[in-house]
């Protein structure tokens, strides 16, 4: 108990009576009379004046309460500010800087050109060219179905061969008839935790962003792991450093292998014929944007860069659009939808016209054979054009 609640009201009172008497025996002045003999000797006594006295006393009381006070404000304040609660102040969330930018535009745009979009049975996810001879890297998880498609980056539609597949790495290779630029290997070794990096995917699809910036928050010789959005549509893409260079590949949410583990299953899987796969339904949620963010290689001659609606139904007649470029009128303007996969079912659109030199309409008939076509120009001057570019028929 602190010494300011012992000198409280009944201790104070006790301690200022005792204090009192004592002063009142030790306060005197001395006389001269002396007293008989025999008897002990006191000297004769004259008390102080009473107001002396009790100023005294008043002076004594003060200055205990003053004591007493001095002890006990704090001792209160303090009981006071721990039995109330206070507010503190809200915390503030640390903000995450973004990922430093890892590519330069124009080393994006080059990069893009190699990342496509492969198809199974139930999803999709992302291929990546790395060879002339039209090989991709993908995900294991993405091949293990019977049917494959693959959409380049200009949106045409490519049956595959499954070439090989390593499932304790969790990859696989494909192989497709595409144009694209094989994107260079880097060294995934010079990572380090907090590096920025990047994934790519296909920019002709609309479900899904050309490039998602990740950051590395943990590196060994054999596994990337990283902190970025997660977006299924990821899954068998390449993760880019600088220049442009594929580090790893995407094999599980979060996770990449570093592309140096790939290259002896890339050895081994060269030049090997494969096996081809089913084509598999293009899925109804898999939108193709119109225009993707890479541009088509300059050409002299008359070029199809798109088709829009990109599918139609068999049920009824279509007006379609066809985007491209150095279209001209003529008799000879005609438009043939090619079957991607089968050797029967190509038919002539009707009624072609010329809205520009870029821009072609058609009419898609109905009742046309469920499949994917290619579509093959006949400009107005008699130059044949044999594009890449798909149109679904849908039932």
């Amino acid at each position: 108990m602190p010494i300011g609640w012992a000198m409280g009201s009944s201790g104070c009172t006790a301690f200022v009576s005792v204090l009192r008497s004592r002063i009142v025996m030790n306060v005197y002045e001395s006389g001269a009379t002396p007293r008989k003999p025999g008897h002990t000797r006191f000297n004769t006594v004259r008390r102080l004046p009473r107001s002396r006295l009790e100023q005294l006393l008043a002076a004594l009381v003060i200055t205990l309460v003053l004591v007493g006070a001095a002890i006990l404000l704090p001792t209160a304040a303090q009981r006071l500010m721990a039995s109330s609660p206070s507010a503190s102040p809200s915390p503030t969330a640390t903000p995450t800087a973004p990922p430093a930018s890892v590519l330069l535009p124009d080393e994006l745009d080059r990069a893009l050109e190699g990342v496509m979009t492969i198809v199974n049975s139930h999803t999709f996810g992302t291929a990546f060219l790395i060879d002339q001879q039209g090989d991709f890297l993908t995900a294991a998880s993405l091949v293990g179905g019977e049917s494959l498609r693959l959409v380049d980056n200009s949106g045409s539609m490519h049956t595959v061969r499954l070439v090989g597949v390593d499932t304790a790495l969790g990859i696989a290779q494909v192989r497709v008839t595409t144009q694209g630029r094989p994107m260079p290997f880097g060294n995934p070794a010079v990572l380090v935790n907090n590096d920025p990096v990047v994934l790519l995917a296909n920019p002709r699809i609309e479900n899904l962003p050309p490039s998602t910036p990740a950051v590395v928050s943990s590196a060994t010789d054999t596994q990337l792991r990283l902190q970025a959005e997660d977006l299924p549509g990821n899954l068998g893409g390449p993760l880019v450093g600088p220049g442009g260079k594929v580090l790893g590949i995407l094999t599980a949410r979060g996770t990449a292998l570093p592309i140096n583990l790939a290259q002896p299953d890339i050895a081994q899987w060269h030049g090997q014929p494969g096996t081809l796969a089913a084509l598999a339904p293009f899925p109804s949620y898999l939108v193709l944007r119109t225009n993707a963010t890479t541009s088509p290689p300059p050409s002299s001659g008359p070029t199809v860069q798109a088709i829009s609606p990109s599918r139609v139904s068999t049920g009824q007649a279509t007006l379609v659009s066809i985007q491209g470029s150095g279209f001209t009128a003529g008799s000879m303007l005609r438009i043939r939808f090619v079957p991607l996969a089968s050797p029967s079912g190509a038919f002539t659109g009707l009624a072609p016209t010329l809205v520009s030199p870029s821009t072609l309409t058609v009419k898609v008939p109905a009742g046309q054979v469920v499949q994917d076509y290619v579509v093959q120009l006949t400009n107005g001057d008699g130059t044949i054009v044999s594009s890449r570019i798909a149109l679904t028929v849908t039932p």
